[in-house]
C-alpha cells in the first residue's frame, strides 16, 4: 500500500481542488486522483458563477446582503427539505471559502446585475449575489484543464478570443486552483480512476484505483467524483423513464457515479437520486443538447408543446423549467420534446442556441437542428402542431399590449427581465427593441424556425447524505469514519431548489473546505 499521503481526494472539480488545497494548507499530505486525462470535471465546462451570499465581493459591490437575509431566502426556496444545520454550515463556509481563496491568489469579481433565480421570494436580491472567477492570462497549466462548453453547448455568449487570449469561467477557476494546489504541494494524478474504498474496522483508510494500486489515506478520503448522469443503469434505477439514457446531459463523460456507489457499498444513506440540475436543451442534429440560457430570457420566440400551445413562461430559471416540464408531462401536456419557435428578426438580433446574431443558419437546417418555413402556417404543418398559428397570433397581441396575459413573461422585477438586462451587455447583442415589454417581441418576420427542446441537465443532483462537516452518514445519522463527500457525489444542500447561479459549484467548494478542516481536527 502506498503510504505517502494523509488525504486522498477523488475528483478534480471545484470541490475536490478546494478540499485538496485546504487540506494541504492544514499541513496534510494530499493526493488528487482524476479519472480523465485533464482536470476540472463539469466545473471546467461551466461559466463558474458562484452563489456565496454576503461574501466580501458582494458587499463591496454595494449589495444589501447578510447571512440572515440569505437564510430567509433559503427558507423560502429550499425550506425544510434539507437540515437547517447543513444550510447554515453552507452559508458560513461559502462566504469564508471565497475570502480564504482570495488570500491564496484565486481571484473573483462581482457579476453585476445577475439575479437570484427567485427574485420575488423573501430575502432574494434582484441584482444578485453572484460572483465569478476573474479572467486570467493563459498559463502553462491550462493544457491540463477540461475545455469549457463552447457557445452553443452552454457556454456564455462571449467572443472567441483564440488560443492566445484570456480564459474565463470554469477554466479560469480550475487553472487558478491548480496553480494554488501546486504551490501548496498537492500531488495530482490524471488518467487515474478511483475504483473503491479501503476500510479497517469500519473506518475508511484508503482507496483502490482502477489500475490496482492501493493508497493509504489515514486522515480521510474526500469523494468529489461528480454525479451519475452517464451511468444508464443508475439512471434507470432512480430517475424518470424519459431519462433512462445519457444523451441529453451536459456533464463530463466520466461522471458515472463511482463515488456514490462506493459509499452505498459501505451503507451510506442517499437522497435526491431522482433529481438533476435541469437545463433545457435545444436538441441538435447530432443528438446532443445545447443549453438554452440567455435566449429564453431574450425576446427570441416562444416555447410550445407538440400541439403548438404554450405551456411555460419561456424565461423561467432553468432548473425550475425542468421541474415544470416534468409536471406538465404528468398532467398530460405533450411537452417532451417541445418546440422553440422564433423568427428571422430574433436570429439576426439576438442569435440563438450558439448562433451569433446574423450567423449563417444553413448548417443547422441541413443537420436538422432547426426546421424552417416561410409562414407560420407552413411551419405548423411541418411540425404537425395545428395550434401554432392561433398561438402565434395570440402571442403577437400580447406583445403589442406589453403584457403576457397567458404566462406573465417579462413582468417587472422578474428573473427573465433582469437576466435580459445582463444578456444585452454582452458584445454583439442588441439593446431594447421598440415593443412595450423588453422581454417580449412578436413573431412576424419570415422565414420562421423551430427546434426541439428536451429535458437536459448539467448533472445529477442526488448522492451521499452528509453532515455539516461533509462527513458521509448512514441512514441512522452516524458518520462513516474517514469518509467525506462534496459536489454532485453529495446530496445537495439545496434539496430540489436552485437559488442562484453557482448553486452546483459553490456547495462543492464549501463542503470540500469543511471536510478538509474536519480531517485536520481528527488528527
Amino acid at each position: 500500500m502506498i503510504e505517502d499521503y494523509d488525504v486522498v481526494v477523488a475528483g478534480s472539480g471545484g470541490g475536490g481542488l478546494v478540499g485538496a488545497l485546504r487540506a494541504a494548507e492544514n499541513g496534510l499530505r494530499v493526493l488528487v486522483l482524476e479519472k480523465a486525462d485533464v482536470c476540472g470535471g463539469t466545473t471546467a465546462l461551466s461559466g463558474a458563477g458562484l452563489w456565496a451570499p454576503a461574501n466580501h465581493l458582494v458587499l463591496n459591490a454595494g449589495q444589501d446582503d447578510d447571512l440572515d437575509k440569505a437564510q430567509v431566502y433559503m427558507d423560502a426556496t429550499v425550506g425544510d427539505r434539507t437540515p437547517r444545520s447543513m444550510q447554515q454550515a453552507y452559508l458560513h463556509a461559502a462566504r469564508d471559502t471565497i475570502a480564504w481563496l482570495e488570500g491564496k491568489d484565486v481571484r473573483f469579481s462581482f457579476m453585476t446585475g445577475y439575479p437570484d433565480y427567485h427574485p420575488s421570494e423573501p430575502g432574494a436580491l434582484l441584482t444578485g449575489r453572484a460572483i465569478t472567477p476573474k479572467s486570467i492570462r493563459r498559463r502553462e497549466l491550462v493544457h491540463r484543464v477540461q475545455p469549457k462548453l463552447p457557445l452553443g453547448d452552454g457556454g456564455p455568449p462571449i467572443p472567441d478570443v483564440g488560443p492566445d487570449g484570456p480564459i474565463w469561467g470554469g477554466q479560469s477557476l480550475i487553472t487558478q486552483l491548480l496553480t494554488a494546489c501546486e504551490g501548496a504541494g498537492v500531488t495530482v494524478w490524471t488518467g487515474c480512476a478511483f475504483e473503491g474504498l479501503l476500510t479497517d474496522g469500519g473506518r475508511v483508510v484508503g482507496v483502490r484505483t482502477a489500475d490496482g494500486r492501493e493508497i493509504a489515506a489515514p486522515a480521510g478520503v474526500l469523494l468529489a467524483t461528480g454525479g451519475f448522469e452517464h451511468d444508464v443503469a443508475m439512471r434507470a434505477s432512480y430517475q424518470d423513464e424519459v431519462l433512462h439514457h445519457d444523451g441529453w446531459t451536459l456533464g463530463v463523460p466520466g461522471n458515472t457515479g463511482d463515488g456514490i456507489q462506493a459509499g452505498m457499498e459501505l451503507g451510506a444513506a442517499t437522497d435526491l437520486l431522482e433529481d438533476c440540475w435541469w437545463a433545457p436543451g435545444l436538441l441538435r442534429g447530432d443528438g446532443k443538447p445545447s443549453f438554452l440560457l440567455f435566449e429564453r430570457a431574450a425576446p427570441t420566440g416562444i416555447i410550445v408543446d407538440q400541439q403548438g400551445k404554450r405551456w411555460v413562461n419561456e424565461g423561467t430559471p432553468y432548473n425550475t423549467f425542468g421541474h415544470l416540464m416534468l409536471q406538465a408531462r404528468d398532467r398530460g401536456v405533450p411537452c417532451i420534446p417541445s418546440w422553440y419557435v422564433l423568427d428571422s428578426r430574433a436570429l439576426e438580433t439576438y442569435g440563438f442556441g450558439g448562433l451569433r446574431p446574423g450567423a449563417d443558419v444553413r448548417p443547422w437546417l441541413e443537420d436538422g437542428t432547426l426546421i424552417a418555413a416561410d409562414t407560420v402556417e407552413d411551419l405548423a404543418e411541418k411540425l404537425d402542431a395545428p395550434g401554432l398559428p392561433e398561438q402565434v397570433k395570440r402571442w403577437n397581441g400580447f406583445c403589442e399590449k406589453g403584457v403576457d396575459e397567458e404566462l406573465d413573461r417579462g413582468a417587472e422585477g422578474s428573473y427573465e427581465r433582469q437576466l435580459l438586462w445582463v444578456f444585452q451587455r454582452y458584445p454583439g447583442i442588441a439593446g431594447p427593441h421598440e415593443w412595450p415589454n423588453p422581454s417580449n417581441a412578436p413573431l412576424t418576420q419570415g422565414p420562421f424556425y423551430a427546434g426541439k427542446v428536451v429535458l437536459s441537465d448539467l448533472g445529477t443532483k442526488g448522492g451521499l447524505v452528509c453532515d455539516e462537516h461533509g462527513r458521509v452518514t448512514r441512514p441512522d445519522g452516524s458518520a462513516i469514519d474517514g469518509l467525506y463527500a462534496c459536489g454532485n457525489a453529495m446530496a445537495s444542500v439545496f434539496g430540489h431548489s436552485y437559488p442562484g447561479p453557482g448553486a452546483c459549484i459553490t456547495p462543492a467548494m464549501a463542503f470540500g473546505w469543511l471536510a478538509a478542516d474536519d480531517m485536520k481536527a481528527g488528527q
